[in-house]
């Protein structure tokens, strides 16, 4: 999967304003996923780096022909995932440990506590995706075994959750086989994570696991954080129906919340080696790449645990009401869509009813409207990124831009926009174009304007 992030942060004025007005301090982040493009028919998941000197892609027309030993290893491989995935579906972790190299114990001891903890997983379904046909060139670290090994070049865990994944789900792995005297056998996960080619973790790779639960809401965490977990779960289903009252009820109202122990855990599920001190939460989903419907899958909400409980309770509400706005919608988020309108909807769900005043809200804006500096055109996605001086602007233009539609269209009709936008077979700009001349009976010249003394007249 590519992935692509926008962030939201806490206002520069984060430490003296958090304890005087939370609200402003609430910190956002949305991860789209995308997973397997119509270019694109293996992409790796969680990860957007390359194999260290990967084989060439082989031609359509392409031709293998296999000998004794890699047929015989092959039928080997298949039987043992075969195993593999009986074992985690039956919780028996005698016949799971059967799988890995028996001259590697700290290797099956690590499998041992992941294995338990993923145990507290309600499973659907559990099974391997595996290319047999290309393997990785071996790094120093894949051939210390002293016998034969293979790694495949395309290797995922697919994985549903009970009551919650309509489809499965995916993570890339590296795994290193290794052919003993018995058998074919796992010898690690971890050989190429040298050469760009790490095994994307879940958070059962971070030690033992507890859930809760509230309706439509699945929780996981750590043991430690069992209090958390089921605060984060009352939250999420008080939350579900805010979300519902605006975009309505077509679409699953449930969701998976992953509670982290640590932000470096929460870097590592998500695949974030940036900056993660000033988010709050993020939102994560598989989703087919544009054009094309997004046929989302997977979608979780992860909470960062440095930062959640240093928002208020009403901070909570608007971050979590946020992220499920983005779980409620994926199916109809194209990833060509504009970023202010994905955005801005969020967060217009988000503050809802809220009583918060939008000069306090939309601060940061506010500060260069009374300067006299009004923005001349609606936030781009540079504008969205994570290292970009105008990120607060342009969250809160978004909003704005949405606060806008509705008041011209209708809480109902800016669903419509977005939906229209969303779901159009046409490029952004034409997408964006029909629904303003079809909706607000308005060019995109003419909505630009309408945004900008909007701004004049909320923030001025």
């Amino acid at each position: 999967m590519a992935r692509t992030a926008a962030r939201r942060p806490f206002p520069r004025r984060y430490g003296a304003l958090l304890a005087a007005v939370p609200v402003v301090a609430v910190g956002l982040a949305d991860v789209t996923i995308a997973l397997r493009t119509a270019t694109s028919p293996a992409p790796r998941l969680h990860r957007a780096v390359a194999a260290a000197a990967p084989t060439p892609a082989p031609s359509a027309n392409a031709r293998f022909t296999l000998n004794d030993a890699e047929t015989k290893r092959n039928a080997a491989l298949r039987d043992l995932l075969a195993r593999r995935r009986q074992a985690v579906l039956h919780h028996d972790v005698n016949a799971f440990l059967a799988t890995d190299d028996p001259a590697q114990p700290r290797f099956r001891a690590q499998q041992r506590r992941e294995f338990e903890a993923l145990s507290a997983v309600p499973l659907a379904s559990w099974d391997y995706d595996i290319d047999l046909g290309i393997g990785l060139p071996l790094t120093p670290q894949a051939q210390r075994y002293r016998a034969p090994v293979f790694a495949p070049a395309q290797f995922d865990i697919r994985y549903a959750i009970k009551g919650f994944d309509d489809k499965p789900t995916s993570l890339s792995q590296t795994p290193t086989f290794v052919a003993r005297a018995s058998g074919w056998y796992v010898a690690s996960f971890d050989d190429f994570a040298k050469a760009g080619n790490p095994s994307s973790p879940g958070i059962w790779d971070f030690g033992p696991l507890r859930i809760a639960r509230a309706h439509g809401v699945l929780v996981i965490g750590h043991p430690q954080s069992a209090t958390l977990l089921r605060q984060v779960a009352e939250l999420a289903a008080e939350s579900i129906p805010k979300v519902t009252a605006v975009w309505g009820r077509h679409w699953s109202r449930t969701v998976v919340v992953l509670v982290p122990s640590t932000q470096r855990e929460l870097g590592d599920i998500v695949d974030d080696a940036e900056d993660l001190d000033q988010i709050a939460a993020l939102t994560s989903a598989e989703v087919t790449s544009c054009p094309g419907a997004p046929n989302p899958v997977g979608a979780r909400i992860a909470i960062n645990p440095r930062n959640w409980p240093t928002l208020s309770p009403l901070g909570r509400r608007i971050v979590m009401t946020h992220e499920l706005t983005h779980i409620a919608t994926r199916a109809e988020t194209n990833s060509c869509m504009p970023t202010w309108l994905i955005e801005g909807f969020a967060d217009y769900v988000g503050y809802g009813q809220a009583s918060v005043p939008v000069r306090t809200i939309a601060s940061e804006l506010a500060a260069d409207v009374q300067a006299g500096r009004v923005p001349k055109s609606l936030p781009a996605a540079a504008d969205f990124d994570g290292d970009s001086k105008r990120l607060a602007q342009a969250y809160e233009g978004g909003l704005l831009a949405c606060r806008l539609i509705a008041s011209i269209a209708g809480e109902r009709g800016l669903v419509r926009f977005y939906t229209e936008v969303g779901t159009s077979p046409a490029s952004p700009a034409r997408a964006l174009a029909s629904a303003m001349r079809t909706i607000l009976h308005l060019t995109p010249a003419q909505f630009t304007a309408r945004w900008r003394q909007y701004l004049r007249s909320q923030l001025s």
